[in-house]
């Protein structure tokens, strides 16, 4: 819901590497479609000297030496997935690669062995990253100190999120090793949620800040629980508004919202009437508190909460809805409950009576 702007390009390394594997590939398959695997061998050896210490890894080689008898060309199909990465999320290109066609099977299950293997390798890792494990880096790095840039509702660490292919690698098996399209963002979202579903068109966390194109709408009822809307601004073209619709739908923000959020939401207005009743009982130490000092001190305190995104980093869970919630009570003047339960406290019920 917000946009990820620290450390995206981590994993750039191991997408450089396969970019230029694949190029390799390409050269040798136009001179010699008969090469043999000590041939790949030497090829990959002359592009990094350092990965001499796990070529002959698990299956590492033997996957890449199965690509020679794709009937596509991979380099080119990447390339062409990369540069049209913004189109498939704007809904302008489909995004159809043979790599999911009925015979293409294979050379799919290579592409997400990719990821799912070679990241996990550690002399890997030592000759790309300089670490053992990159992906444990990477969930680490961009967990640190933030909230799941999906929901924006709950706080993540190395320890509880996963990586998620934003389009899914069932679908987008060419994608599996593209930077851009892994975001890490917690268990629930990503393996609870969204598993390989997308919408389309669609909002990307690297490309936008979500949360700037709409607001939410939060209806209090006599339930106890609250009911929660979007307004989409209307700056918006109809393919962002489209966009940011399929992003809630996907992570079903709705829902997740007015279950979760209702006491959340609940005890953050409930914070800042005590901040208030806090500089009160201070004022009250030198003098009489009036109705007035009351009205000033509530606005005061609302105007003060709004949370500073930029200054926490995504620190606080549920920023977002927080700040639209106390926005709205401030835009429509909704004080009058938080003012009548200040007087109480320092009034007693007499004061509501005689209001």
């Amino acid at each position: 819901m917000y946009k990820v702007t620290e450390n995206i390009n981590f994993l750039s390394p191991y997408h450089n590497f396969m970019c230029k594997i694949l190029k390799a590939m390409r050269m040798t398959l136009r001179t010699n479609h008969n090469f043999t695997i000590n041939e790949l061998k030497s090829n990959i050896l002359s592009i990094n000297p350092d990965v001499r210490g796990f070529i002959n890894r698990g299956d590492f080689i033997d996957n890449i030496y199965k690509l020679k008898n794709c009937p596509i060309d991979l380099c080119k199909e990447y390339g062409k997935f990369v540069s049209r990465y913004k189109s498939v999320l704007n809904g302008k290109w489909k995004g159809k690669s043979k790599l999911t066609d009925e015979t293409s099977k294979e050379f799919k299950a290579i592409f997400i062995f990719l990821y799912e293997n070679l990241l996990g390798y550690k002399t890997f890792n030592i000759a790309l990253f300089q670490t053992t494990s990159s992906l444990d880096d990477f969930r680490a790095v961009m967990s640190l100190n933030q909230v799941c840039p999906y929901c924006d509702i709950t706080k993540v660490n190395k320890d509880i999120v996963s990586v998620d292919h934003f389009l899914p690698k069932a679908a987008y098996p060419i994608l599996s090793i593209f930077p851009d399209n892994l975001i890490v963002a917690c268990k629930a979202c990503n393996e609870v949620i969204k598993g390989e579903k997308i919408y389309l068109p669609i909002a990307h966390p690297y490309y936008e800040e979500i949360s700037n194109l709409f607001t939410f709408i939060i209806r209090e009822n006599d339930t106890d629980r609250f009911e929660i809307e979007f307004a989409m601004n209307q700056e918006n073209s109809r393919l962002t508004t489209q966009k940011v619709v399929n992003f809630l739908k996907l992570f079903e923000i709705e829902e997740r919202y007015e279950k979760y959020m209702t006491a959340e939401l609940q005890d953050f207005r409930a914070e800042v009437r005590k901040r208030a009743i806090s500089e009160l009982n201070g004022i009250a130490q030198t003098r009489s508190i009036t109705n007035a000092d009351i009205k000033h001190c509530t606005l005061k305190h609302f105007s003060e909460a709004v949370i500073d995104n930029r200054n926490l980093k995504r620190a606080v869970d549920g920023s977002k809805i927080k700040n639209d919630y106390i926005n709205q009570i401030i835009a429509k003047n909704e004080f009058q409950k938080d003012i009548e339960y200040i007087e109480t406290h320092f009034f007693g019920f007499a004061s509501m009576i005689d209001n």
